[in-house]
Parts: structure tokens; sequence; C-alpha cells
């Protein structure tokens, strides 16, 4: 019945804009697949281009609980975001997911002392050692760089490793109210491959947090040569030393896979500090923890 969706591609569908085809090609992979993310992000964001933001809603709601369950907050709150962007005048949705997170216990939360990645250099090529896995083989360097080689179907693969995603800590310690003020403050950023986040020495205004995908830390070498330091995973939080004290960044980074990241400017964490000053508390002891343990000052 569906053979003319053979052999069609829903990106290329959705860069034509061919809407109703890429929906059916959707809804005919969901079917093979329900529970995969990728698919059903997919779905909403077409659903929101037919201007059928109800069922866009629809799709959207229900990962926002199961991210929360799962631990993956980040990952929660890019999702609210995207409901945020289809329905604007929904206030109390930050609030909502506040409660959520506070009430939920999370088994997978990574020891806030142990640094979730760290970077080691060999030979030229950047190895990523991430707890438990030191044993494992070092991904293919591409040919003639320092960067790592990642698969393309890398958000499903990590889907099914439980481990390849972290909680980060940076929400553990906030009350309901200023989880609740962080996350209103949270504006969300879509990067692919290849884009720079922000650049060595240009002046920082913001924070991030990494909600999905893959970014590469570069620092110029003593010759000027951007040398690739570190990979940012899923749940890692950088660039509060501009937040902070307003230093310049110290990195550059760039999106290694398409990312989606939270960003917090300096003026709104401002403002949510003057109102909850132990927001700033929070933030600034788990910074100096991060940096305790090799973390990028950026």
């Amino acid at each position: 019945m569906l053979n003319w969706l053979q052999g069609d591609d829903v990106n290329a569908l959705i860069a034509k804009k061919h809407y109703r085809r890429a929906l059916k090609l959707l809804e005919r992979q969901l079917r093979e697949n329900p529970r995969s993310v990728q698919l059903r992000l997919l779905k909403a964001d077409v659903l929101s281009r037919l201007e059928r933001d109800d069922e866009a809603v629809e799709v959207l709601r229900p990962m926002v609980d199961e991210f929360v369950s799962d631990g993956f907050v980040a990952k929660a709150i890019a999702v609210l975001k995207k409901i945020q962007r289809i329905e604007p005048e929904r206030g109390d949705i930050a609030d909502q997911l506040a409660a959520l997170v506070q009430g939920q216990q999370v088994a997978t939360m990574p020891n806030p002392d142990v640094p979730l990645i760290r970077a080691v250099e060999t030979d030229g090529e950047l190895v990523s050692q991430v707890p438990g896995t030191a044993g494992d083989a070092p991904p293919t360097p591409l040919p003639g760089t320092s960067e790592m080689v990642l698969p393309e179907r890398w958000f499903e693969q990590a889907a099914t490793h439980r481990d390849d995603f972290h909680w980060s800590p940076l929400f553990s310690d906030f009350s309901r109210s200023e989880l609740a003020a962080v996350i209103g403050g949270l504006r969300l950023l879509v990067k692919y491959p290849g884009a720079i986040i922000f650049t060595e020495e240009e002046p920082g205004d913001s924070l991030f947090i990494l909600s999905t995908g893959t970014a590469r830390v570069y620092r110029r070498d003593a010759i000027g040569h951007n040398r690739q330091i570190a990979i940012l995973k899923e749940g890692e939080f950088f660039g509060a030393a501009s937040v902070l004290r307003g230093a310049p960044r110290t990195v550059t980074v760039t999106a290694a896979t398409e990312c989606e990241l939270l960003e917090l400017d300096r003026i709104t964490f401002d403002g949510i500090a003057a109102a909850y000053p132990r927001v700033r508390e929070l933030v600034q002891q788990f910074y100096d923890q991060h940096q305790a343990h090799g973390g990028i000052d950026a």
C-alpha cells in the first residue's frame, strides 16, 4: 500500500517541504519502532510544520515524563522548550517540570565527585575516557586529524546504553522554585555538525548544558593551531566562567554531531540569582568541583 514511500528519506522529504509524505513515512517507521526518540521528535516537528500543533504536543508531552523518569533532565527540558515554542501561552510548564524532577528519585545520577569525561592525548589522537570504559577500544581517528569518528546513528545506539546518557548534576541541588526559575530562563539552541558554539578569546556571556549530541573542544597551541583537547557528551555543563565572572572564552567549542543546547545568558542568570541567591552559590560550587577534577574552563 505504501510502495510509493519505498526509498524515501524523512529528512530529505522535510527539506523538500513534503511534510505529508514525511509524516506517512514516520508513522510507518514508528509502527516498527514506537519508542524511537528520534522518530518521535521528527514526527512532532512535521506535525508542527503542518500546523497540527495539538497533535505535536501530544507526541512531545509524554517524552518529558519519560526523560525525567529515566534521569535525563536536560533532555526533558529541551523537549519542554519545544512545547513552549508551540504553546507560548503556557507559563506553568516550567514549574510542573520542576515539581516532576523534584519528586523523582534518580538511580542513574553519577557521583558528582567523579568527572563525567576526561581527555587524554595519545600520539595526536584524542581518546575519551568515561568511568567504566577504560578497556574499550578507542574510536578510529579521521585521517590526518585528532578528531573522533562518530557513528551516524549515534543517538539511537546510545539510547540502548543508558551509561551514554547523564543527568546533569547542575540540577540536582536546586529547590523546586530555584529549578523552575532556571528552567524558565533556559533557551534551546540547535547546532549542526561543524557549527561553532563559541570561539576562544571571544567575550562570553552565557553557560550551556549539552542536551543532545557531542561537541569538540579545541585550544590553540604555541604556534596558533587549534588542537582538540576534549569531547563533551550529553548532560555536560560548560561556559560557566563567563557567567560567573565575565571571563572571555578560553577554548573553542564546535558541534561534532547535531546538538541541542540549553543556554542561560548572563543577564537572565543575574536576574534569577538576584531572586534566588543560592542559585549563584550552587553554580559556583559545581563549577569549582568541575575545575578541581580537571574540567574545561570555558
